[in-house]
């Protein structure tokens, strides 16, 4: 059974690993443009990407924001996630590569999911 210290010290990690992970992806897709262009990505695309990923990392992590700002901040990565799965698969890539994609797909999804729930724990008891 999970004490709430618990349960807050795990809900934290997940939404750390969540922003940690989507700035590390801005940082990657901004430093390493010919990677996207070769996934059929326009060169506009990685700005717009980059802010949204920064701008939802950081706004996940400010308690103030509200409920459903995350929600939407959380499909946003969510289809993201996919996209980048999606264009992995189409351009033919090494499946060692979409196993990574699939992994942190996975991962995510996951965090998000126990983040997600946690939050509207949260809410019903307040």
């Amino acid at each position: 059974m999970e004490t709430p210290k618990k349960k807050q010290t795990l809900y934290w990690l997940a939404k750390g690993f969540i922003s940690a992970f989507m700035l590390f992806s801005a940082y990657y897709s901004y430093t390493h443009v010919k990677d996207l262009r070769r996934l059929g990505f326009p060169d506009y695309f990685m700005v717009e990407l980059v802010t949204a990923k920064i701008i939802g990392a950081v706004l996940l992590l400010i308690p103030q924001v509200s409920s459903r700002i995350k929600e939407w901040i959380y499909a946003g990565f969510g289809i993201a996630m996919i996209s980048a799965l999606i264009a992995h698969l189409c351009s033919h890539d090494s499946v060692s590569r979409i196993m990574f994609v699939s992994v942190d797909f996975i991962l995510i999804v996951t965090c998000i999911q126990y983040v997600y729930k946690q939050e509207h724990r949260i809410i019903k008891n307040a």
